[in-house]
């Protein structure tokens, strides 16, 4: 058994590296939320900050339930003035217990100090400093030196902020398509009316979920998890089938010894061509697999959800089998019974 302690609304620091992603996350949008303290907050009056031990087993697979449900605790513990629950985000920006303030952050800094002793790279906020707490709502009022976090100290950060680099470090993959006449037909060729089987032939957490991602940034502690909403397939000539999950992969076995009319539907994605693709640019149709993700994200007392999507394509040509005429000796040329019709 380990022993944990776990800091809430602290200044952690560890740092997220980005990956990139095939799509850049949109702007998080937060919901407010308020806090009670949760059973063995010890609260540090000073600070501003609730500290919670909890015993974990070394042994304990990473992403298990007791896991998430402790860093749950952690995370949504709220943000606290003199012991008092107070929101994490007012319109005088977010909270920081290690300055008092809320801030908000400028571009220059207000200061009666020399300007330019302050190092490059730092970072100025607008401080509403807080010194009472009435009915829940902090009181206080706008200072004008600004605060300056230097390099090498811990930058505050909006939740927000850090929820979308914690969001653009997550790798995602567009996921790759597995399409029945691919496996089916040696000439990789879909078949009008025949059904065809959809499915992702890499399904893991990278393509269709659930993908976590923990992170500490500018005294925020970040959870993301993403899940997959649905995937999208457009079949080309404006056909879209949705479908909840990976899809099912075709099995040969099913076809085996059957006739076409025979060939069962996929029982969780699938589709039929009703026309061909020979009208088509470059006679096929173009096969579009889209993953919709929803990526919700819990920290500094503030919570919100991010949607992003991932798309791959590949073309399949899809012809008709057309019925022809035989002589009944067996003699003579063949013939279609329906020529195929002209493009418009």
């Amino acid at each position: 058994m380990l022993s944990v302690t776990i800091l809430i609304a602290g200044l952690l620091s560890a740092p997220a590296s980005v990956a990139e992603t095939s799509a850049r996350a949109a702007e998080p949008t937060p919901t407010a939320t308020t806090f009670v303290p949760p059973p063995g907050c010890d609260i540090d009056r000073a600070l501003g900050t609730c500290r919670i031990s909890v015993t974990e087993d070394s042994q304990r697979p990473a992403g298990g339930d007791e896991e998430k449900s402790a860093t749950k605790k952690a995370v949504k513990a709220g943000c606290f003035y003199d012991g008092q629950p107070i929101p994490c985000k007012t319109s005088e920006g977010f909270w920081d217990p290690a300055s008092g303030c809320y801030l908000t952050p400028k571009d220059k800094p207000l200061t009666f100090s020399d300007t330019s002793k302050i190092p490059p790279g730092s970072k100025f906020y607008r401080c509403w400093y807080v010194y009472d707490v009435e009915d829940g709502k902090p009181v206080g009022e706008a200072r004008f030196e600004s605060v300056i976090r230097e390099p090498g100290e811990t930058q505050t950060i909006d939740p927000r902020e850090a929820a979308r680099q914690v969001v653009e470090s997550m790798v995602f993959v567009a996921p790759q398509l597995g399409l029945s006449p691919y496996v089916q037909s040696a000439a990789h060729k879909g078949i009008v009316n025949v059904p065809v089987w959809m499915w992702v032939t890499d399904p893991g957490a990278s393509t269709t979920g659930p993908l976590t991602k923990r992170a500490a940034l500018g005294g925020v502690a970040i959870e993301a998890t993403g899940t997959v909403d649905r995937i999208d397939w457009s079949m080309g000539g404006g056909d879209v089938v949705t479908c909840k999950g990976a899809g099912t992969p075709f099995d040969r076995a099913a076809a085996e010894g059957k006739s076409l009319k025979e060939i069962p539907d996929s029982p969780t994605c699938g589709h039929r061509y009703r026309k061909t693709s020979r009208c088509e640019n470059g006679q096929a149709f173009q096969v579009t697999a889209t993953a919709y993700w929803t990526v919700h994200w819990t920290g500094g007392g503030m919570e919100g959800d991010i949607p992003l999507q991932f798309s791959r394509s590949l073309p399949l040509q899809v012809v008709d089998l057309r019925p022809v005429l035989v002589a009944p000796d067996g003699e003579g040329n063949t013939a279609a019974t329906t020529p195929p019709r002209a493009c418009s």
